[in-house]
C-alpha cells in the first residue's frame, strides 16, 4: 500500500514540477510510472522504519506518514538533480531523520498508537523439576 500517490505529489509541488522531470515525449504530462514507482519505493522505505514499533501498512495513513511519503517521493523524482541545499533533499533528509526517531522510539504517531506488530519468535526456558526438596533430601 502506498502512502502516498500522484495526485498528493501534484497537489503538494505542482504537476508543472512532476511534468519537467518525468516527461520524456515532451506532452506536458507526468509519466505515471515514474511517479507511481517513486510513491512505492518511498513507501516501502517508510515501512522499513516504522515495522520495528508498528504493523505495517499503516491504515488509516497518518497525515504526517503521508507528509514524509510525499517528501521522500519527491526526493526519488529529482533523482540527483536537487542540489544538497535544495529544499528537496533538506525535506527528504527531514523525513529520513523524524523517521529514524520514530524506529528508536524517541518519537511516535499518535494516529498509530498501540499498533505495535505481533512478536514472532522469542525466548523462551524451563527448568529441571526439583530433585531436593528445602531440607536437602531427596523428593
Amino acid at each position: 500500500m502506498a502512502y502516498c500517490a500522484k495526485s498528493d505529489l501534484v497537489q503538494r509541488f505542482g504537476n508543472d514540477e512532476l511534468s519537467q522531470l518525468t516527461d520524456e515525449t515532451a506532452a506536458h504530462s507526468a509519466d505515471d510510472s515514474e511517479v507511481t514507482n517513486a510513491c512505492d519505493e518511498a513507501s516501502s522505505l517508510i515501512d522499513s522504519y516504522l515495522a520495528a514499533r508498528y504493523g505495517v501498512p499503516l491504515s488509516p495513513v497518518p497525515t504526517m506518514v503521508r507528509k514524509w511519503a510525499c517528501d521522500i517521493a519527491r526526493k526519488f523524482v529529482w533523482k540527483d538533480r536537487a542540489g544538497a541545499d535544495s529544499v528537496v533533499t533538506l525535506n527528504y533528509e527531514a523525513a529520513l531523520s523524524q523517521l529514524k526517531d520514530v524506529a528508536k522510539g524517541v518519537a511516535a504517531l499518535p494516529s498509530a498508537a498501540g499498533v505495535l506488530p505481533s512478536v514472532v519468535g522469542g525466548m523462551a526456558f524451563t527448568t529441571p523439576t526439583a530433585v531436593f526438596d528445602t531440607t536437602g533430601l531427596l523428593t
